[in-house]
């Protein structure tokens, strides 16, 4: 009896030997798993396989060997050693990529953006530099669906060092008319909210999910830099003085936009374009001066 309960907790232990051999002989198995999981966006898959070849390892221990040469312990401990970095790599990978340890950040800011009735996303930044009410929006949802999925996108992995800059795009929350939430992007990965220590470290799903979300409804790139508003300002200015060469030209009828569209095909020249797809509209002031707005596309 005895020597039965000797030899099951040798096999244990060589099974457990047996998974830390398989997990040290795939040592470069998550720096192939994290590339794959970057150009798939299938952030689980560096554990998947450690927790295969861990079974493997687990199923084929290897034969007992009598005796124990220096060799032979400084191998167990050099599998042991590689089976943990790999555990490491992976758990770090999970980390960032997912923010399965992160419980303190999310529930948080959850809370802060729950009940918000629009969101608005801003051609400018934080609020270091920049005057959210002045700035042009690129995108606006009020659809309670939409903004429960565009909320669902923000995941966090902990909190990192806040950089020199302002951020871009803006990204504010509003409920009952009222901005209750103020935040900028920084460099893609992390989002600075206002009353909250540090920047917020997005995960690399979360990342690539907000980037392709700009990217599609906003026409931002991922290494945008420049706020757009300063090029609608130069277009705005380009339509404004064109209104007002018209009226200098002594036509008594102020013109309108299909007008001065018209004036520009007819000299051969292109029309400004809104960004993100924006509308322009033109009014006058009691002044009689033009005066150009570009309108964001809104998702109701």
């Amino acid at each position: 009896m005895a020597e039965t309960t000797k030899n099951d907790a040798q096999g244990g232990v060589r099974r457990w030997y047996g998974a830390a051999r398989g997990l040290a002989l795939s040592f470069w198995a998550p720096f192939v798993c994290i590339a794959s999981s970057l150009a798939f966006g299938f952030p689980y898959l560096p554990l998947i396989v450690a927790i295969i070849v861990a079974l493997v390892g687990a199923l084929v221990p290897g034969r007992p060997q009598v005796g124990r040469s220096a060799w032979r312990i400084v191998r167990e401990v050099m599998a042991w050693l590689f089976a943990a970095v790999h555990l490491a790599i992976v758990a770090l990978w999970l980390y960032f990529a997912t923010g399965a340890f992160d419980f303190v950040i999310i529930p948080v800011f959850r809370a802060a953006v729950c009940d918000a009735d629009r969101i608005v996303i801003r051609d400018g930044g934080g609020l270091c530099h920049s005057k959210p009410d002045e700035e042009p929006s690129l995108f606006e949802i009020t659809n309670k669906a939409e903004i429960a999925s565009f909320n669902e996108m923000f995941k966090f992995s902990g909190r990192t060092m806040p950089c020199c800059c302002c951020g871009y795009p803006g990204i504010d929350w509003w409920r009952d008319g009222r901005r209750v939430v103020v935040s900028a992007l920084h460099h893609g990965h992390a989002l600075r909210v206002e009353g909250f220590v540090g920047d917020l470290r997005l995960t690399v799903v979360s990342s690539r999910r907000i980037q392709k979300w700009l990217e599609d409804n906003c026409g931002l790139t991922e290494d945008e830099g420049i706020p757009k508003y300063q090029y609608c300002r130069h277009e705005r200015d380009i339509i404004e003085d064109a209104a007002q060469n018209w009226a200098t030209a002594g036509v008594e009828r102020k013109p309108t936009l299909d007008d001065l569209r018209d004036e520009f095909k007819k000299n051969g020249k292109e029309f400004p374009s809104c960004p993100a797809g924006g509308e322009y509209s033109l009014t006058y002031g009691e002044d009689g001066k033009p005066e150009v707005k570009c309108t964001a596309p809104r998702h109701d």
